[in-house]
């Protein structure tokens, strides 16, 4: 059904989402980023826009996100019908897959990195994403390019056994301009998030537009 992770570039406190499943339009219910508090991928049978909310609204009181994915699944009856993974700003992480969620799932936890799939085409759709984000920042990729490689790379090894419809990208530090990405409705969803991001890389109008708006570093910009 959907296949996404969330990373932490530490150097930059810098937190991405990215995110592809075979339904239209989930840019605006699976990722969920909050610069400098977390991210959570919210997704599953029965996708908990709240749970990812109230996660982050936990996270940014300065409760612990191991703490903040129990309290969210014991108060949920639907807990079984769902599949979350919540990261504080520290790359902290902790999740769940429900117990009623359309096999292949799977949850790749550790510091730093959160990869989430159900409903997905094979075993391999989650240590493959996994592989890739490695191999992409070891290479020296930036982290929205390592989250595009794992995507790809999910795709790859099976995605959503549905196939594709809609794919999204978010990435933000502290005080930073927004990446917010999003392709609600194409065949070759990933592909084009992908085709997109590269070209507002090289849009020279919209990289000019960038570099004035103010940021944290630089409030005055104009």
């Amino acid at each position: 059904m959907t296949f996404s992770l969330i990373a932490l570039d530490t150097d930059r406190r810098t937190l991405g989402v990215a995110c592809a499943t075979g339904g239209p339009a989930l840019g605006g219910f699976v990722p969920h980023l909050q610069p400098g508090v977390g991210a959570a991928i919210t997704q599953g049978y029965s996708t908990s826009v709240m749970a990812a909310e109230r996660g982050l609204a936990r996270l940014a009181e300065g409760e612990p996100v191991a703490l903040t994915v129990a309290e969210l699944r014991r108060a949920d009856r639907g807990e079984a019908w769902r599949q979350l993974a919540l990261m504080d700003g520290r790359g902290e992480v902790a999740g769940w897959t429900g117990a009623s969620n359309v096999p292949v799932c799977d949850l790749h936890l550790e510091p730093g990195l959160a990869v989430a799939g159900n409903m997905l085409g094979s075993q391999e759709v989650v240590p493959a994403m996994v592989a890739a984000y490695r191999q992409a920042r070891a290479s020296g990729e930036a982290l929205a390019e390592a989250l595009l490689a794992a995507l790809g790379a999910g795709q790859r090894a099976g995605g959503d056994r549905r196939g594709l419809v809609s794919a999204a990208l978010k990435v933000r530090a502290p005080g930073g301009l927004p990446l917010d990405l999003r392709i609600d409705h194409s065949s070759e969803a990933v592909t084009a998030l992908g085709e997109l991001h590269r070209r507002l890389r090289a849009d020279r109008d919209f990289q000019a537009f960038l570099a004035r708006l103010p940021t944290g570093e630089a409030p005055d910009r104009h």
